[in-house]
């Protein structure tokens, strides 16, 4: 089918249906399983208040090379569109083709995947419903609703803006809109009057009726031709600081409006120091249940000895600092930290008399899944801990009920709660466990041709000889390097001899 074609047959279909719609002027282009047909706007670019009078969610028709047409509205976003459309085009070839039912899968999920790989996904995930006449309803009139909210927004731009950017997070006790008009690299930021917020808020009373639920974030661009691109955010990541609500918010709104499942990071954040959090009475009277019904620590094998693990953390964070690198491990007085580019972290505090907590947490964590959305209990970290093992060392994840596994360094040897936390330390720990690890991570930032030097400097700490110098032979190969600064992290460490 040729785009003349596409035009002649959505003419057609537009005057069978007695829509409201031009049907002379028409324009077509062309994606994968068909065209896309809609009538250009025309916009007086002289007037920067023309896009009033634009209608944002006006129709496209899709028509597949089948024949089969569709009527979506433009505020949905294209790609998104199209990809469904796709899809539904090929279950209805396989389904007129007599194909199996898993043929039709896995052809299925080879066109999902291969439209989610050139572009990001509208949505993270998906599932087949019913598609009832009353849920599809319910989403016409969430995306109705968008509209005036879109048209409204507009109106409190500056002359000659080019592109509207509006954010809200909204519970049902509070909220927060934020909003922002560029022109060019310019960009100023705009109040939201109440009567928006308003009807803001009526579209999210409505959008909770969906299969997903009210969104936590909703998030609107809107150029001024007329584009509106939307998109629902239901916490798959962490909201920015200045959009997350105090927790007792999201408390009603779950209270509100249940929902089978809350994302790990929030449902932690709900609960707050109360689940996790352990200061020095909780500690001492924990530990003084323990010690009266004989529960002790787990000893726990495949971590290495302390002296080992703070000597490599140390090595590297040396090399990370000396490369001048925003990541990987970090020395301060009396504790190491790291965070992964994976939102998952830990800490290592060393305490007087041979004692030390190294605590973290797992960004996706099972354990965390099944306690929040599994009905199971919180891991068992403390059980049988020391009473010194409180808030003050422990990683702040703790105060979110964030926290997956928790150490404690005593009597020469690593101890554990009730619970199996092993499958939680990859990834949270900087590459410490063994002396190649470290090796292999320390030549990753220094360069081939650095492994002995780095072998030696992690020899050097063990034997307790550590010195600049050996510091400054791991940087041969790396221009500008910050040697003091290095130099300083193992010497925060108390690991420099001289």
């Amino acid at each position: 089918m040729d785009a003349a074609q596409a035009i002649s047959l959505v003419a057609n279909w537009i005057r069978s249906h007695g829509l409201d719609y031009p049907t002379e002027g028409l324009a077509a282009d062309r994606f994968e399983a068909g065209w896309s047909v809609y009538a250009p706007v025309t916009v007086d670019e002289s007037d920067p208040m023309a896009f009033l009078d634009m209608p944002v969610g006006r129709s496209v028709f899709l028509v597949g090379d089948s024949g089969r047409i569709e009527e979506v509205s433009s505020s949905v976003p294209p790609q998104a569109a199209q990809d469904r459309f796709t899809t539904q085009e090929i279950a209805n070839a396989h389904a007129s083709a007599g194909s199996d039912e898993a043929q039709f899968m896995a052809e299925f999920e080879r066109a999902f995947h291969q439209a989610a790989a050139g572009h990001p996904p509208a949505v993270s995930s998906f599932t087949v419903v019913d598609g009832s006449p009353d849920e599809a309803a319910v989403a016409a009139e969430a995306s109705r609703l968008l509209e005036p909210i879109a048209q409204q927004l507009a109106q409190l731009g500056p002359p000659g803006w080019e592109r509207l950017s509006a954010e809200f997070a909204f519970t049902v006790s509070a909220e927060v809109a934020q909003l922002w008009f560029f022109s060019g690299e310019r960009s100023a930021a705009a109040p939201v009057p109440l009567s928006i917020g308003e009807l803001v808020r009526h579209q999210r009373d409505v959008a909770a009726r969906m299969p997903a639920g009210p969104w936590w974030r909703l998030l609107l661009t809107v150029t001024n031709r007329g584009v509106l691109t939307v998109e629902y955010d239901y916490g798959d990541q962490p909201f920015p600081d200045d959009q997350l609500l105090t927790a007792d918010h999201y408390r009603n709104d779950l209270a509100a409006y249940p929902r089978p499942r809350v994302p790990v990071w929030l449902a932690g954040y709900v609960a707050g120091p109360a689940a996790q959090g352990r200061d020095p009475q909780r500690a001492a009277a924990a530990a003084a249940a323990d010690a009266a019904t004989g529960r002790n620590g787990v000893a726990v094998d495949g971590v290495p000895a302390l002296a080992d693990v703070w000597a490599r953390w140390a090595a590297l964070s040396a090399v990370y600092v000396g490369v001048r690198s925003d990541w990987g491990p970090r020395i301060y007085p009396g504790h190491a930290w790291y965070e992964s580019d994976r939102r998952s972290g830990s800490v290592l505090f060393v305490l007087p008399g041979e004692r030390a907590v190294l605590s973290g947490g797992k960004w996706d964590s099972p354990l965390l899944e099944a306690a929040y959305n599994g009905g199971r209990p919180l891991p068992d970290l403390y059980s049988g801990a020391p009473a010194w093992v409180t808030d003050s060392v422990l990683n702040t994840r703790n105060r979110n009920g964030l926290l997956t596994f928790c150490l404690w360094w005593v009597g020469g040897r690593w101890h554990r709660g009730a619970t199996d936390t092993s499958g939680e330390l990859d990834v949270p720990l900087p590459p410490v466990r063994s002396f190649d690890e470290t090796v292999r991570a320390m030549t990753s930032q220094t360069g081939p041709g650095t492994e002995p030097a780095c072998a030696a400097l992690l020899t050097a700490i063990g034997n307790g000889g550590a010195t600049a110098h050996h510091v400054a032979a791991l940087f041969t190969r790396v221009p500008g390097a910050d040697v003091g600064a290095a130099v300083n992290q193992l010497s925060l460490a108390g690991l420099l001899t001289a």
